[in-house]
């Protein structure tokens, strides 16, 4: 049996939502997961007080925002312990890191020697050693249509541009972000009513069948990857407070 290694954030949660589903359908053997530490300050913030905050979002959305936030960490202990009994039932190590791409990580991978690695919302560039371990390759999801849609919030961009459509997908990795081949891709249309919390739980129900397919059509060898041209699309970041606001304005307050 082949076996698959998970690099995700840790803090998410989203695994535990989506890894009963892949150990119930992908016929991979889940041989670990590693969880990112969560450090802001590798990354660009967007709104650092709470009065731009609340220009940006609103008030209204943004106190939605701070009891959602609350009662995610209220849960956050009850979750964790859930996610461990899973990866105990299942005897799937797991181990916590601050670099994809540190020395010491990469020595456990090699040991690991698994077939294929999957990246689940990781926001680190996996550097050419470890692409180069996993005898089939690095695999990422992500949450939107490619090759148009490329980098991070797809789901805001998406309604910003006035697009029709949005998805999910499951690519090769290389060098670049969001650049590999395609190998498996879901579709669907934008409602006049949708928001960005919307489309993605729409994205995030169609994430756990999308990838076990894919993971059972790379284990099968029925994959024919499909071209994934940068050129064809645009790499979205973080939008400008300015876009926010411009967006906000334009939807009455209402884009969450």
């Amino acid at each position: 049996m082949k076996s698959l290694f998970i690099i995700t954030q840790k803090g998410g949660n989203l695994i535990l939502d989506y890894l009963p589903t892949l150990l119930a359908k992908t016929k991979m053997r889940v041989g670990g997961v590693a969880f990112l530490t969560w450090c802001p300050a590798r990354f660009g913030r967007m709104g650092n007080t709470v009065l731009e905050r609340i220009q940006i979002y609103g008030v209204r959305a943004w106190m939605m925002r701070q009891v959602i936030r609350l009662w995610g960490r209220a849960r956050s202990p009850l979750r964790t312990h859930r996610l461990e009994t899973i990866l105990k039932t299942h005897a799937i190590p797991w181990l916590t890191i601050d670099n994809v791409n540190d020395s010491h990580f990469l020595d456990h991978l090699r040991q690991v020697a698994p077939d294929l690695v999957l990246s689940m919302f990781i926001l680190q560039r996996f550097g050419s050693d470890l692409l180069s371990i996993p005898r089939t390759g690095c695999i990422n999801l992500h949450l939107a249509h490619l090759p148009e849609c490329r980098g991070l919030y797809s789901s805001f961009w998406s309604l910003y541009n006035g697009e029709r459509e949005s998805g999910v997908s499951v690519h090769f990795m290389n060098s670049d972000w969001d650049a590999g081949p395609i190998i498996a891709q879901r579709r669907f249309p934008i409602s006049p009513g949708d928001t960005v919390r919307s489309l993605d739980r729409k994205k995030l129900a169609i994430m756990p069948g999308l990838l076990s397919d894919a993971l059972d059509a790379l284990i099968e060898g029925r994959v024919i990857p499909r071209e994934n041209d940068p050129s064809r699309g645009v790499y979205y970041s973080v939008p400008s407070r300015q876009v926010l606001l411009a967006f906000r304005k334009e939807r009455g307050g209402r884009w969450l």
